[in-house]
């Protein structure tokens, strides 16, 4: 699961970044300038990732022990206003959809699937003491607020994982003018983990590699489908050795699968010898599905292909000749 985990870190620190309303533009050559009086709207929240594990009818609160530990105060994030003036900020939640062989990642409602129904179960603690579906308060240059959520998971919860997006957002604050009037945001990504229902299973297809070549590259290609309620990792490996078993060449990694998705697993061995036999095995592991196959594979270009063909021809043509000679001595000899 290490890239499942990299993949959440990476979409977590790409989405948690914080913004700065005051910029400039400068010509190339020039350097920038740094004011450190201009006025810098910027937020940030934090953790960037937390786990909860869930079962139907949990309901999962300040105080309870299933929230995540990332934070003293369980569950809950923190907003800190990381610029040098105040602001109004809310926080709220949106679906965390990935989909497709690249993995592309939407936080829109109309993205939303099976896998993200966890943003609809999540509410926030406001400051009369009643869970709203978001949180809106005021920031001072400095200072950090701790926002508290709850997730009221229904009886018959989906089965395998759940992902939403928390986000810190920046309001502006409706001054008129002729400034341009933006916000910033900073997001965390949250993973919930169902008990008891998690399937992992997966799909091979499309799977071989090649065994002859009249020169260049050698390829293997796989296709993968996460049939599966979570997500978990393709691991493929693919070994190229000499009859002797001596190691020439070897590619081994893996690819972070989502429900749903299909995947193209391709390698390439691109510097392969001239010419040459070798034994190469191509394994494919995805969940429960398994590929792998070891073969003997040949590259043999095509003008060393002629000369065999030919020294073949000549053998042939001599064996024959040595034949026909050996025939009409013995005809002699009868004579």
């Amino acid at each position: 699961m290490k890239n499942i985990w990299k993949s959440l870190i990476l979409a977590a620190l790409v989405v948690a970044g914080t913004t700065s309303l005051a910029g400039a533009v400068y010509a190339e050559g020039e350097e920038e300038a740094i004011d450190e009086s201009a006025p810098r709207t910027e937020i940030a929240i934090s953790p960037t990732m937390s786990v909860v594990t869930m079962l139907g009818g949990d309901v999962i609160e300040r105080g309870s022990d299933k929230c995540p530990q990332d934070l003293d105060a369980g569950c809950a994030v923190e907003v800190k206003n990381t610029g040098n003036t105040s602001y109004r900020f809310r926080v709220h939640v949106t679906p965390y959809s990935v989909s497709g062989e690249n993995n592309e990642v939407s936080f829109d409602e109309s993205a939303s699937n099976s896998y993200s129904q966890i943003a609809r179960w999540i509410s926030f603690l406001d400051d009369s003491g009643a869970y709203v579906d978001e949180y809106i308060g005021t920031l001072e240059p400095g200072e950090s607020r701790t926002v508290y959520y709850k997730i009221e998971v229904p009886d018959d919860v989906p089965g395998g994982a759940q992902y939403a997006a928390i986000w810190a957002q920046t309001l502006g604050n409706g001054n008129s003018g002729t400034s341009v009037q933006t916000t910033g945001e900073a997001g965390m990504t949250i993973r919930g983990r169902s008990i008891g229902n998690t399937n992992r299973t997966g799909e091979i297809s499309d799977y071989g590699f090649q065994r002859f070549s009249l020169g260049g590259a050698l390829e293997a290609h796989a296709t993968v489908k996460n049939t599966g309620n979570t997500d978990y990792e393709i691991h493929y490996e693919y070994i190229a050795r000499t009859v002797f078993g001596k190691e020439l060449y070897s590619e081994t990694d893996s690819i972070a699968a989502w429900p749903g998705s299909e995947y193209h697993v391709n390698v390439n061995w691109e510097d392969t010898p001239f010419l040459g036999i070798f034994n190469v095995e191509f394994k494919v592991n995805a969940a429960d599905a398994t590929e792998s196959e070891k073969h003997i594979v040949v590259i043999m270009p095509v003008f060393i292909m002629i000369l065999l063909i030919l020294l073949l021809t000549v053998i042939i043509i001599w064996i024959i000749i040595i034949i026909r000679k050996r025939k009409e001595r013995k005809a002699r000899r009868l004579v």
